[in-house]
């Protein structure tokens, strides 16, 4: 049995993978590139050795990194939030604590699924075409992780940064053969636009891409930070706190100035943040829907951790921290490292006056 090591078993792998890529019925990926050993390793240099050995990143020959593009999210709460507003009717006329679009409901987890699923697939491939293909721990699938995702689609041609330094995804499809039919015309799949409402994903390959192989599939040279922005300010003057800025052309961002930044941690905010908190309990997406190239999907699809456009800022503002983890488990907000401090302190903040402490 040929092993992964091997030039023409490596070759096999590429090609089963670029197939399963291409298939209607494939992984549903909206957009994707790779990366080779040398662009990988590049990328990878600055971590940490303890991220490094988490991950098993000593293993890894290649990558395929892919955007997955979110909706607006389901329209409704979930059904007990709706349950305990309809008991409290004295909260009804409270706003509700708004959750960014790429929160309310789990794309990481749905990316990293439809990624694993097409890993199992190539391995199953291979295994027919007599190849030790390794088992799951040797084709890894990270999605908001340690590695330096934004850097890697970059470097792999996935898109451009943006003024708004968010990742806009200008190769939808990825290879040309991806999104059509049976019949070679378009699917519904197809060509679609993906601008910067995308999370990102990497799937780690155990084994190289040659180089003739990778060339076709990459542009000639990598598009310029912003060059897909032109005179175009609307994220910046769109930003509540000025976390954006441009100097002698070139942009700048500062993450102590951004309200996603401070979102899940605890404590006070400093006083120019919470001025300009508004109604939002995780995340902030005013320099999304300034830009021009933003749209949300209508054909993006997800069940996991459903949340809806919000939740009610009365109940987060007394729920316990084991109430909190509980309702937000299994959602895009029910991480680790999230404060249930943080969601209630948001929550007080949305709510105005009414959330103020005696």
């Amino acid at each position: 049995m040929l092993r992964l090591d091997d030039g023409k078993a490596a070759h096999a792998a590429f090609s089963f993978l670029r197939q399963r890529l291409a298939d209607p019925s494939g992984p549903g990926l909206g957009a994707w590139a790779f990366l080779g050993e040398e662009g990988l390793r590049s990328c990878l240099a600055p971590l940490p050795a303890e991220v490094a050995e988490r991950y098993g990143l000593a293993s890894a020959r290649s990558a395929l990194v892919a955007a997955l593009a979110y909706s607006e999210g389901p329209a409704e709460m979930p059904a007990w939030a709706s349950e305990w507003l309809a008991s409290q009717p004295s909260q009804a006329s409270l706003p509700l604590a708004r959750i960014a679009r790429f929160a309310r409901a789990d794309w990481y987890k749905e990316l990293i699924a439809r990624l694993s699923r097409l890993g199992a697939c190539v391995r199953a491939d291979l295994a027919g075409a007599g190849v030790e293909a390794g088992g799951p721990p040797d084709w890894r699938c990270l999605a908001n992780s340690r590695l330096p995702e934004r850097p890697m689609a970059l470097a792999a041609g996935l898109g451009v940064q943006g003024r708004n330094c968010l990742l806009i995804v200008r190769r939808p499809g990825g290879p040309e053969a991806a999104g059509r039919d049976r019949a070679g015309q378009p699917g519904a799949g197809a060509a679609r636009a993906i601008g910067p409402a995308a999370v990102l994903g990497v799937l780690l390959l155990p084994f190289a891409i040659s180089e003739e192989e990778l060339a076709p599939l990459q542009p000639a040279s990598l598009p310029a930070f912003g060059s897909a922005c032109g005179s175009c300010r609307a994220c910046l003057e769109a930003c509540p706190t000025g976390a954006l800025s441009l100097k002698e052309g070139r942009a700048g961002f500062s993450r102590e100035l951004c309200l996603q930044h401070w979102s899940a941690i605890e404590g006070e905010l400093p006083p120019a943040m919470a001025a300009r908190w508004g109604q939002r309990l995780y995340g902030c997406d005013a320099c999304l829907e300034a830009c021009p190239h933003f749209h949300a999907d209508p054909h993006a699809r997800t069940e996991r951790g459903l949340l809806g456009p919000g939740l009610p800022a009365g109940w987060l503002a007394g729920a316990s921290d084991a109430e909190i983890r509980l309702r937000l488990a299994g959602t895009a907000l029910g991480l680790g490292w999230m404060k249930p401090a943080a969601f209630r302190r948001n929550a007080r903040l949305a709510m105005g006056d009414q959330g103020r402490q005696p």
